[in-house]
């Protein structure tokens, strides 16, 4: 491979000059190996004629390992801490004269949202929010009331308003004497004629009497 000098010396003659041709010096090659240095620390080489693509790295969508983008957020089973992937967010929950209920291991987006008129919103998270995970929940309630079950050691943050109701959460090191499971749950409640709670239960412990609608069905 050679190169063509693009400068010139002075008058004196001791360097190149413009159209002259200069051989690559040995191990400069960018297409070859540096000699005197480890194979397993080369760099990729550049792709050309003779290697076209080589050392160029695959990115296979979904892969484990690989981040994928998907409406503002990038989670991946192969990312820190081994979280999830989900969806940023689904289409939102609405119902009127009934119930909303989600148990057990069910499918959640990095933000739920849910409209409801004269029923309830209960949301089972015990067998979804992972340790090192952060969840969303955005109510808008009229004349009924939200109840969240999270796994012991969540940590719980409520905001919002509340007309002719109170929001409150029953979880937490201080409440449990669990130590912190590094999950978060935001929960943004507003809420007319009704409540917004949030509470854990321990492995084991027998669900209170307004909370049994998480309880397994029985075949």
């Amino acid at each position: 491979m050679t190169y063509r000098s693009g400068w010139q010396d002075d008058d004196r003659g001791q360097g190149p000059r413009e159209g002259d041709e200069l051989a690559a010096p040995p191990g400069t090659d960018p297409m070859q190996p540096s000699p005197g240095i480890d194979p397993a620390l080369q760099p990729p080489p550049l792709p050309g004629p003779q290697t076209p693509g080589a050392g160029m790295p695959e990115v296979v969508p979904g892969a484990p390992g690989s981040w994928q983008q998907a409406g503002g957020a990038a989670y991946s089973s192969g990312g820190p801490g081994n979280l999830p992937a989900r969806r940023e967010r689904d289409q939102p929950m609405v119902s009127a004269f009934g119930d909303l209920v989600r148990t057990g291991a069910w499918d959640a987006a990095r933000k739920t949202v849910s409209y409801q008129v004269f029923g309830d919103v209960k949301l089972d998270l015990r067998h979804v929010l992972q340790p090192g995970e952060t969840l969303e929940v955005e109510l808008y309630s009229l004349f009924g009331s939200a109840k969240i079950l999270v796994p012991e050691g969540t940590d719980v943050q409520i905001q919002g308003m509340t007309l002719l109701g109170d929001a409150r959460s029953e979880v937490g090191a201080a409440a449990t004497g669990t130590p912190p499971s590094g999950g978060r749950l935001v929960v943004t409640g507003w809420s007319v004629f009704g409540d917004v709670r949030v509470r854990s239960v321990a492995a084991g412990e027998k669900l209170p009497r307004g909370w049994r609608w998480a309880q397994p069905k029985r075949s």
